[in-house]
């Protein structure tokens, strides 16, 4: 049986690597083992593995919790290892993540920059908390809430707000809107008191750190490894963690009264990425929905909700760049495998993607059948074919002005 030794470096990356897809060091072990050699016994994954054989059929079934690794049928029992694209979600929500951190680490510039003086002079205000200190600190900020107290919390973080609880009480009592928006826990936690000014909301946010934002004013950020704390005060934070990084949390998460009849804790941190839902739901509507004439009406009708309510001046947009938008964006949603191009001189709009059935799993591809819709342009299909040996399918329209 072929595996990736651990003495060859490649394979020894490998297995580091995975590690930040969310596997644990035996997980990584045993993935890259029944990837490398195939279908496989547990006798068989002991060796080709290097885990310990009392270890073995565990990790297999935490990698078969996580999707990586599925059951064969037969004895004695056998496993083996999904493609890696199984890890292609976990990519893309650290992909959003560090996009979101980029750009709040631009607004966090900016606010500096608005803070230097005529010398290039800046005063730099923080306190450096250590770990007994973080908790008075954080339950001090609380009780001098006059507006509002955010938080986003990771499980340290929730056990801080937890702590924080009569503090939090008497803040709602004095009309101060407290909001939490926390990484989903094994057990969703219930506060002591219930009060309509508080509201807390799970999702797949934030790991190894937290932050308590004060009146859109004070800042204490907490890291979970060590327990130390930072504390900021700042005058202008509203733009740049108020608003930009608490709010792409908030809008990212689902309620915890949505989440509290779920039995199956497993299935909380899915269930409360909103995104990653949104995107399981668009697949459902392509897989179901194949007749042009049903994709161009919820196309045009996409368009118009989009001018409406987000674009007020997309129909200002020449043809010509309202179809490289889109085609970026049909990109962007079916990752870097896809290819989506557009000639204005021979008017042929050709895409390659995985290889896939039926309508492409994108919202602007409906976009796109609108806008000819809406333009009046014909949309004649030239090719549609599948090539499964390259895994890849190549689709081909002309978009002809109409009569």
């Amino acid at each position: 049986m072929g595996f990736v030794a651990q003495s060859d470096p490649v394979g020894g990356q490998v297995v580091a690597g995975l590690q930040g897809f969310g596997l644990t060091e035996y997980e990584s072990k045993l993935y890259v083992a029944l990837l490398a050699g195939g279908p496989s016994t547990v006798n068989q994954l002991q060796f080709s593995s290097r885990v310990p054989r009392t270890k073995v059929y565990q990790t297999a079934l935490q990698l078969m919790k996580k999707g990586a690794v599925k059951e064969l049928d037969g004895k004695p029992v056998r496993f083996e290892a999904m493609p890696p694209e199984v890890f292609e979600s976990v990519l893309a929500d650290r992909e959003r993540s560090v996009r979101t951190m980029k750009k709040v680490m631009g607004s966090l510039k900016k606010v500096r920059e608005r803070n230097m003086m005529p010398q290039d002079s800046v005063e730099e205000r923080y306190l450096s908390l250590g770990s007994q200190s973080v908790l008075m600190k954080l339950k001090e900020s609380i009780l001098r809430a006059q507006r509002s107290v955010k938080c986003i919390a990771d499980g340290w973080g929730l056990h801080l707000i937890q702590e924080c609880s009569e503090e939090l009480e008497n803040a709602c009592s004095q009309d101060v809107e407290v909001r939490v928006v926390a990484s989903v826990p094994a057990n969703l936690p219930a506060f002591p008191f219930a009060s309509s000014k508080m509201v807390v909301r799970y999702g797949k946010h934030m790991s190894g750190k937290s932050a308590f934002i004060i009146d859109d004013a004070e800042l204490i950020m907490v890291n979970s490894q060590t327990g130390r704390g930072y504390q900021f005060v700042l005058g202008e934070l509203k733009s740049a963690v108020g608003d930009e990084l608490f709010g792409e949390f908030w809008r990212a998460s689902a309620s915890a009264k949505a989440l509290a009849s779920v039995s199956n804790t497993d299935s909380l941190a899915v269930l409360a990425d909103a995104p990653r839902v949104t995107k399981l739901f668009v697949e459902a509507v392509t897989r179901s929905i194949k007749d042009e004439r049903q994709i161009e009406a919820i196309g045009v009708e996409f368009l118009n909700i989009l001018e409406e309510r987000a674009a007020p001046k997309l129909r200002q947009e020449s043809f010509e760049n309202s179809v490289k938008l889109i085609l970026a964006l049909i990109e962007e949603d079916l990752g870097e495998e896809a290819l989506a191009e557009y000639d204005p001189l021979t008017r042929i709009f050709r895409m390659e993607l995985p290889n896939s059935d039926g309508t492409p799993n994108s919202a602007w591809y409906f976009a796109l059948s609108g806008l000819l819709k809406m333009t009046g342009r014909k949309n004649e299909l030239l090719h549609d074919a599948t090539f499964p040996e390259a895994r890849s399918r190549i689709i081909q329209r002309k978009f002809a002005p109409g009569n």
